[in-house]
């Protein structure tokens, strides 16, 4: 093992020199869930697009585990000279030799899919040592790479989001939690006073919140916020994709910016294959890379007809709005326009697990739908007539669903229609109850 490793991996390992780590104290949600499985032996996985925080995720476990220092091994292999598989090898088996084997080990791997063949040492090192616990970040190729056919039955995977709402009120220090189910006596007691906060607040994210390390940036600085999306998010994801697919990243790049003009909206990869000039199966490839790479979300239309899915039209949304503002440098002032509807729609998309949207032969349509048939209209507007209901109320009546809840602008209140309830719900305080 060559001395500059040695030291490289000793800078790595600050603990073992009785050195504390200062660490942010702001903790993401996902940190106790995954503390939570530090006791079974299959591999953690965190996955999740760049800069949402899964390397300070991973200190903060470290910090929190009940063991001795030399016990606890981190090897970060953004470093080039760590992405060979024989060189990885040297730093872990330094690592063992250093540490007590009678006692349980935690081995921190980050951005392993930088390392060749990692499958194969995760796999040997989980099966040949005792008392070993191995933590494992990465981002698209973690999905990308077929990595659960040889690590089947080793591997748990957690998927670290950008911040969600509820975590940005909380780390402003407001009230982010519901006590109860029963949203408008949770409003009338803890949220009134405080609803031009939560307002601005709600603003706030939609321009800048996706990531950590803008938490304390005034989103005055938009120059700032749009340049850091732009280039240690996307350009940095899209390069991520296209080395390890061989793929064109122009061509990539061109599609993101496209698909950034239809956030929410329906799109045709016959129509976005004729303006990229580029086969239509290759651009299906890259949606199919852009979705793995958490860059976008796909949903489909509401069928129980699998095949009606795959042939019927689709939705896409940006994992978060500010990514799209940044893409196409919108000024702060759009957040008070009609394209505001897109991107709060995205938002409350991504914040629903496996959701759809409806859209009939008619073209009537919903948002989304929730797995528990549930529909949710985004209208982020302050006045909401019979006819922003209407789509709604149609599907009610045809899937025998008894409620629905339409995404306000700042409109509270419930509406009884032919049976059928009808929640009006701020998106900010919708994004606060949804759970």
């Amino acid at each position: 093992m060559e001395e500059r490793h040695k030291q490289l991996l000793i800078r790595q390992n600050p603990w073992w020199k009785n050195i504390k780590v200062k660490l942010p104290d702001f903790e993401r949600s996902l940190l106790e869930e995954i503390l939570n499985y530090a006791e079974y032996k299959q591999i953690i996985a965190i996955i999740g697009l760049r800069r949402v925080g899964k390397t300070i995720l991973m200190k903060q476990v470290i910090n929190k585990l009940d063991a001795q220092n030399n016990n606890i091994c981190y090897i970060s292999f953004d470093d080039i000279d760590f992405q060979k598989y024989d060189i990885a090898e040297d730093l872990i088996n330094y690592f063992f030799k250093y540490s007590d084997e009678n006692a349980m080990r935690f081995l921190f791997l980050d951005e392993v899919q930088k390392l060749s063949n990692w499958t194969d040492l995760l796999k040997t090192y989980y099966d040949t040592e005792e008392n070993l616990k191995i933590f494992i970040s990465g981002s698209a190729s973690l999905e990308i790479k077929k990595y659960k056919e040889t690590l089947a039955g080793r591997i748990l995977t957690f998927y670290l989001p950008v911040l969600t709402f509820r975590e940005f009120v909380r780390y402003s220090g407001l009230e982010h939690k519901m006590r109860t189910e029963d949203i408008f006596r949770e409003y009338d007691l803890i949220f009134s006073d405080r609803k031009e906060q939560y307002n601005d607040l709600f603003k706030e994210y939609l321009l800048k919140g996706a990531f950590p390390e803008l938490l304390d940036v005034d989103i005055k600085n938009m120059d700032f916020i749009s340049k850091y999306i732009k280039e240690s998010v996307i350009e940095k994801a899209i390069l991520d994709v296209a080395r390890l697919t061989g793929e064109d990243e122009k061509t990539i790049y061109e599609l993101f910016r496209l698909l950034a003009n239809s956030n929410a909206r329906l799109f045709e990869i016959t129509n976005l294959s004729g303006i990229l000039k580029v086969n239509r199966n290759l651009v299906s490839r890259y949606i199919n890379l852009l979705e793995k790479s958490f860059l976008i979300k796909r949903s489909y239309n509401f069928t129980t007809s699998v095949a009606k899915q795959v042939r019927g039209s689709k939705k896409q949304y940006f994992a978060h709005s500010s990514m799209v503002m940044a893409l196409l440098d919108y000024p702060f002032e759009v957040i008070d326009t009609e394209i505001a509807g897109h991107l709060v729609e995205g938002v409350i998309a991504n914040n629903i697990e496996k959701s759809a949207f409806w859209r009939s032969p008619q073209k009537d349509e919903v948002d989304v739908i929730t797995k528990d048939k549930l529909p949710i209209e985004v209208k982020y507007q302050s006045r909401i007539t019979k006819q922003d209901i209407k789509p709604m109320l149609k599907f009610c009546r045809k899937f025998n669903v008894d409620r629905g809840i339409i995404v306000t602008r700042d409109v509270l209140e419930k509406r009884e229609i032919d049976n059928i309830e009808i929640l009006l719900i701020p998106a900010w305080l919708f994004l606060l109850f949804w759970d």
